[in-house]
């Protein structure tokens, strides 16, 4: 919705700047998406007198115009068709730059000097469309730079919710201003119509759920009457294009105050009867949009004896709309079901301000009386009403019974962490339009959506200094949830697999039967998805077939997914595929084919990292039959094991030492069938507590047996030794190392090299 401040500040009066107060309005709720300027958008345009207009003697579609600014006569040729000798319009003369890039220049058009340009509203940003130049009142002074005379004004523009209709007018925003303290200003009441029935026309609602509160009020009118030149610019401001006094009138109603009404040519409707009711199926309406609209019995019209001549709160229809030369007018105001204008207006795919309003619900009951009101006081104050026939009023505005909203300031204080003066609660909420009552707060009319003691408290906090709110870390949001520690466990076992350079897959939980021990359905998909799943390889094998098939050879994929474990029971599993090379064909480096302790390094890195796995997670390669089911014929390994949510390993603290260390090797001569594991054992059985590392540097065997016996290989071990609380001595390092040598020749038949 676009707010003009000038007609804002008839309301209420700020001293801060457009930004600052549309800061303000953002902070507490109701978002500030724009701002922006209206008037002359060209500096430089000056006011300017046709003193004489002829035809183009080579052009039919220009004509020749001598203008003065009062700086002497000037020619300029110019396009349009509606002015005359006379006439004072804008003029921009030889180098007048405009907001496109366009520069006036002197230059001859058809043979003929033009000295300037004759503007439109549009060409000046004034206007969004225009017919033909802007024609200047007669008693505006020759030279009068353009912007002087449209000096424009700062626009809003301001996002509505749905939840908050009371917000959909140029009142509501004033009103929710003056709540975060902004002054209010006194203004006159909107002078209430004469109590007069309105005799020969009858009205007659069939259902007071669709339209509990109508009123139609007819008026004798000076007809063709123009709106007067403060109320097109309010209208402008607002984006809305001026149709004439009466059509105007309504639409300055509904950005007022916030109630949308419509005006009928009373002379133009059949018989005496107004009649809101469903629509029959396949009545038709042509309306004020240009559209035929086709009617369902969903959608609720006004209708006259003929038939429909309005959508009800959506659209009014042509045939009955005030035209040139209205003399008698009907002032329709209601409130209608919001649900219904709803679906009317979706269906039908009409976005007018009216269904906007009424869609949203919750407007107060008391602007159906209100609008019609207004309505006469701004024709009255227009000069245009002839004779005040009367109102015919149907149903009265509903009352919801509205309790006191009970407010604990104990309550209030432990779910917004800080403490509120009872005397500043009491002056916002007041502001806010509440007020107390048997130890309560009661909604005000137009506030439908505060009906308990949370929005109570919602609406303090809004309108409070935000930064006042205290941070506080909250245990849940930081993710301790069971749920949320082992979704963020899946996202970086995924993470750390990319990173590696494999392919995450998703795949259908729904399997064959004969798949492993997969759990029937009782109705099945298809043949190829008639049982869940309880293991993801065979998706995990079709999907590797299916990409070597077509040239893919090598292959790293990976899933995380739901299948049924033992017992029925659900749970997450985590599948990984190799095939193929282990990586890229590289000149520094021969060929390297992936193989089973491809995925076995790779499942000891995951047991390090990631706390939760299985202890033995499989790997192995996949068998002749899986092969078959899945049409797949090249080698391939997989790893499939259950991810659980353990709590995490708390991380072993360890020193930093600033002692120096003392490095010693050794190179073991051993049986050939001793495990690694078996020597690394033997060490760290004999080794102290400050040896803080153990790697292999070398491994070789001899087949000649010339520097290793047959049977036997040279592993060497490099040992690190680090004290944190002294340095080490020589004596001590040399008795650590005799009882390792002990411990290997004991355990594992191992001696150093040099003394086979």
């Amino acid at each position: 919705m676009k707010i003009p401040l000038d007609w804002l500040g008839e309301w209420c009066g700020w001293s801060e700047s457009s930004e600052e107060l549309a800061n303000r309005l953002t902070r507490s709720g109701t978002e500030v998406i724009s701002i922006h300027s209206t008037g002359s958008k060209v500096k430089g345009v000056v006011s300017a007198k046709i003193l004489e207009k002829k035809q183009h003697p080579n052009a039919d579609r220009l004509t020749v115009c001598l203008v003065d600014d009062g700086s002497g006569p000037r020619q300029v040729v110019c396009g349009a068709k509606n002015h005359n000798a006379g006439d004072i319009v804008p003029l921009a003369k030889p180098g007048t730059t405009f907001p496109d890039g366009m520069t006036i220049k002197s230059a001859k058009l058809r043979g003929e000097s033009s000295e300037g340009m004759l503007c439109s509203a549009k060409e000046l940003g004034l206007a969004e469309d225009a017919d033909g130049l802007l024609l200047l009142p007669s008693e505006t002074k020759l030279g009068l730079p353009l912007e002087e005379i449209f000096p424009g004004e700062t626009i809003f523009e301001v996002e509505i919710t749905s939840n908050r209709p009371d917000l959909a007018s140029v009142e509501g925003v004033a009103r929710e201003l003056t709540a975060l303290g902004v002054n209010r200003k006194n203004r006159t009441a909107i002078t209430k119509t004469p109590e007069k029935a309105l005799s020969g026309w009858k009205v007659r609602v069939t259902d007071e759920k669709d339209c509990p509160h109508y009123t139609l009020t007819a008026i004798d009118v000076l007809p063709d009457l123009e709106s007067p030149d403060w109320m097109k610019k309010r209208l402008a401001g607002c984006g809305v294009k001026s149709r004439g006094l009466l059509v105007d009138a309504t639409n300055y109603v509904m950005l007022e105050i916030g109630q949308p009404l419509h005006v009928f040519d009373a002379e133009r409707l059949h018989g005496k009867t107004i009649e809101i009711r469903r629509a029959k199926e396949g009545e038709k309406l042509s309306g004020l949009d240009g559209g035929a609209h086709l009617l369902t019995a969903e959608d609720l019209v006004i209708a006259d004896e003929k038939g429909p001549v309005a959508l009800a709160g959506v659209v009014g229809g042509e045939p009955s709309s005030v035209q040139k030369g209205t003399r008698k007018v009907l002032l329709e105001s209601g409130s209608f079901q919001a649900g219904r204008i709803r679906k009317t207006a979706r269906r039908l795919s009409l976005t007018t301000d009216s269904a906007r309003c009424f869609g949203r619900g919750g407007l107060d009951p008391s602007l159906v009386e209100r609008g019609r009101d207004r309505f006469v006081q701004l024709l009255t104050e227009c000069g245009a009403v002839e004779k005040y026939e009367g109102t015919v009023v149907v149903g009265s505005s509903p009352t919801v019974p509205v309790q006191p909203i009970p407010l604990r300031l104990e309550r209030m204080q432990k779910i917004l962490g800080l403490k509120m003066d009872p005397k500043t609660l009491a002056t916002k909420l007041t502001a806010l339009g509440f007020r107390e009552e048997k130890g309560g707060w009661l909604s005000p009319s137009w506030r439908a959506d505060v009906r308990e003691e949370i929005d109570l408290i919602e609406e303090l906090i809004r309108v409070e200094d935000l930064d006042k709110v205290p941070v506080v870390l909250d245990g849940l949001a930081e993710g301790q949830a069971n749920e949320d520690k082992a979704d963020r466990q899946r996202r970086q076992i995924r993470a750390f697999l990319v990173e590696r350079g494999f392919f995450e897959v998703l795949s259908g939980s729904l399997v064959r039967l004969e798949e492993g021990q997969s759990v029937g359905l009782n109705i099945a998909a298809s043949p190829d998805a008639s049982a869940y799943r309880d293991s993801l390889v065979p998706n995990l094998l079709r999907i590797a077939a299916r990409n070597i098939s077509r040239g893919q050879v090598d292959l790293k994929l990976f899933e995380v997914g739901r299948v049924i474990g033992k017992g029925g029971k659900e749970e997450i599993r985590l599948a990984v595929l190799v095939a193929g090379r282990e990586r890229p064909v590289h000149w520094e480096e021969g060929e390297s084919k992936a193989d089973l302790f491809s995925l076995k390094g790779l499942w000891q890195e995951l047991r390090e990292r990631f706390d939760g796995l299985a202890e033995a997670g499989v790997v192995r390669e996949t068998d002749p039959a899986e092969k078959k089911s899945a049409s797949l014929k090249a080698a391939t390994w997989v790893l499939e094991c259950v991810l659980e949510t353990k709590e995490r390993r708390p991380s072993e603290y360890r020193e930093v030492s600033s002692f120096p260390g003392v490095q010693r090797d050794l190179a073991l001569i051993l049986p050939q069938e001793v495990a690694f594991a078996d020597v690394e054992k033997a060490i760290r059985l004999a080794a102290p507590t400050e040896m803080e590392g153990l790697s292999v540097f070398d491994r070789f065997r001899d087949a000649s047996g010339v520097k290793v016996p047959k049977g036997f290989l040279s592993l060497g071990c490099r040992l690190q030794f680090r004290s944190t609380a002294r340095t080490l001595t020589e004596q001590e390092v040399t008795g650590w190392e005799k009882k390792i040598l002990e411990s290997l020749a004991t355990r594992c038949q191992a001696r150093l090299r040099g003394v086979l």
